[in-house]
């Protein structure tokens, strides 16, 4: 065929439906995963496909599904990027903290 896809259709038979979709190959293999375990779609199955030109098994399509989607690894990066920085700011208002209330302490007792 001379495609990127022709692994994904090498050695098939019968009936055969083609998926695709925009935002990340992990939603869609979690869709299609979702679908074939409906029993509305009693007989659709996955059975293949290709991830950055490399063929994927029906097994391996079911293991992308469990991946964390695009959004979720966003969120995975962003929370490791802020965490250091919002135990930094906590370390820096404790000590911070206390020393602000015994310098109005003292305050407080030269004033009376």
């Amino acid at each position: 065929m001379g495609t990127p896809l022709a692994d994904a259709f090498a050695d098939v038979e019968g009936s055969l439906a083609v998926a695709w979709g925009s935002e990340d190959v992990v939603s869609l293999a979690k869709e299609v995963v979702r679908l074939a375990g409906e029993k509305e779609y009693e007989g659709f199955e996955p059975r293949g496909g290709v991830m950055d030109g490399a063929t994927l098994t029906s097994d391996q399509v079911t293991e992308v599904s469990k991946w964390p989607s695009r959004p979720e690894q966003l969120s995975l990066l962003v929370g490791q990027i802020l965490s250091p920085g919002a135990t930094l700011a906590a370390q820096l208002n404790g000590p911070g903290g206390a020393l602000a209330s015994q310098i109005s302490q003292k305050a407080d007792e030269d004033s009376e």
